[in-house]
């Protein structure tokens, strides 16, 4: 069951976490769907998002974690943005 109020927007994008690399799976308005190999130390987190020559940073909270066991050990981060630039809803919006 959909559990977000706002539209997910799948799109993968180079990004970091507390300065360690990471992938965002999913993004909307509210939060973020990001995965790396480590699970951040803190709940309140700095986001890095990388769009060409551009970078985003957002600030939000840890609301779950979940380890994904594969060949490459990864977990999935869900996060709840608290702070972002009206870049980032932009590009939300935006086509591709």
């Amino acid at each position: 069951m959909e559990q977000r109020k706002e539209m997910r927007i799948k799109r993968r994008v180079l990004s970091s976490l507390e300065d360690k690399p990471a992938i965002v799976v999913d993004m909307s308005q509210g939060g973020i769907k990001i995965s790396m190999s480590r699970p951040p130390r803190n709940q309140s987190v700095d986001i890095k998002l990388q769009f060409g020559n551009k970078v985003i940073t957002l600030k939000g909270d840890v609301r779950w974690i979940t380890r994904v066991v594969s060949r490459q050990s990864s977990n999935n981060i869900g996060i709840a943005i608290r702070e972002a630039p009206e870049e980032y809803y932009q590009l939300l919006s935006s086509p591709n």
